[in-house]
């Protein structure tokens, strides 16, 4: 049985509506094992090392518009 990870859909992350006043992901902000990385302040965050993350879904319950979830 695959591993469980994170899945983002990038056409509903908006990191402007997510923290409006700084563009901060609180998706990526709530990752525990560093695995999501927001490069630049008001873009989407990218999985760096999705093999590596451990499916706990702190960045899924972190995201206000339900663009991560966990398969």
């Amino acid at each position: 049985m695959p591993k469980r990870r994170a899945i983002i859909d990038y056409d509903k992350c908006v990191p402007d509506k997510c923290a409006p006043d700084d563009g901060i992901c609180l998706a990526a902000a709530a990752c525990t094992h560093s695995i999501m990385e927001q490069e630049e302040r008001h873009e989407s965050p990218m999985i760096f090392r999705a093999d590596m993350c451990q499916g706990c879904s702190d960045c899924s319950q972190a995201c206000p518009f339900d663009a991560i979830t966990i398969a």
